[in-house]
Parts: C-alpha cells; structure tokens; sequence
C-alpha cells in the first residue's frame, strides 16, 4: 500500500510543476506575443505605405489622364469647328439661356465655325428675328410661343460632350438648310 507521505509529495510535485510551468510560460509567452504583434504591426505599416504610394500613382495617373481627354476635346472641338466652318460662317443664331452664365464654351463653339451669336433677354424684341434661337435650360423662356415651329432648338444645359457639340451643329446646319431654306 502506498503511503500518506507519498500521495502528498506527489501532489506537492504536481502544484509545483503548475505554478512553475504558469510562470515561465506567463513570462516566455508574453514576450512571444509581443514579438508577433510587433510582426504584425509592421507588416500593416508597410502594407498602409505601398497603399499610399499606390494611391499616389493613381491619382497622377487620373491628372495625366483627365489632361489627355481635354486636350484631345479641344482637338476634337477644333476640327468639329472646322468642318462646319465653311457651312455657318456669317449667320446668325439668337442665344438664350435660362442661366447666362454657362455662356462662355458654348458661345466660344458657335462663334469657332463662324457664327454670330446674339444673346436673347427674356424680353423679346419685337419683331421676331429671323434667325433660328437656341434654347438653353429646362425652363421654356415666356416668348417662346411667338415663335414658329422650325425656328428653334432646345438644349438642356450648356455643357456638351464632343458629340454633343457635333450633333448640336449638325442640328443648327439642318435648321438652316430645311426650315429657312439656305443650301
């Protein structure tokens, strides 16, 4: 049979073993963690940097980019302009917008092919001009039913993509070939 004495050296040796085990490991396990966040927490750094970098390069690339696409519209607008060139210069177009200070790259379209434009108020003069009007805003001005059918186009807002402007033209060549009758 085995012996008092013996059952509690052994749990003695068991507790002993616990504690000393909790304690190194307590000690040796906290400066492994440690050690793994610090890993970790550099590894995120580096990561945060090339995103950076990264997004850097991208945004000069949209800079570059958005340059490119302006610079060939204004090619695109300049030959646009030249082709209609020679089928609008002199005459004239009325001009009206709902808001007059969009005016600037649409009327420097209209007068780069050759035509006169003449901005319209809300009081139009009697009599009526001769020459077609364009429209601009989503509000018709109160006048507009003085004029006949074919004499106008409307457009919704100021700023046009470079078809946009082609087809504008296109659409003012046409006012004038079919409605007023000038080939």
């Amino acid at each position: 049979m085995i012996s008092l004495r013996y059952h509690i050296i052994t749990l003695v040796a068991v507790f002993l073993s616990l504690g000393l085990g909790i304690i190194l490991g307590g000690s040796i396990g906290q400066n492994w963690i440690n050690e793994k966040q610090q890993t970790l927490l550099v590894g995120l750094e580096d990561k945060y940097d090339q995103a950076v970098k990264s997004n850097n390069m991208l945004q000069k690339q949209i800079q570059e980019l958005s340059l490119r696409i302006e610079q060939s519209n204004e090619e695109f607008s300049t030959l646009v302009s030249k082709g209609y060139h020679t089928n609008l210069r002199g005459k004239k177009l009325g001009l009206w917008m709902q808001d007059a200070t969009q005016a600037g790259p649409l009327n420097q379209l209209l007068t780069s092919v050759g035509l006169e434009t003449v901005l319209i108020t809300d009081s139009i003069s009697t009599p009526i001009p001769s020459y077609p009007i364009l429209l601009i805003g989503e509000v018709d001005p109160p006048w507009i039913h003085q004029l006949s059918e074919g004499s106008w186009l409307q457009l919704k807002q100021a700023t046009l993509r470079p078809y946009e402007q082609w087809e504008l033209l296109q659409d003012i060549q046409d006012l004038y070939k079919e409605n007023l009758h000038e080939y």
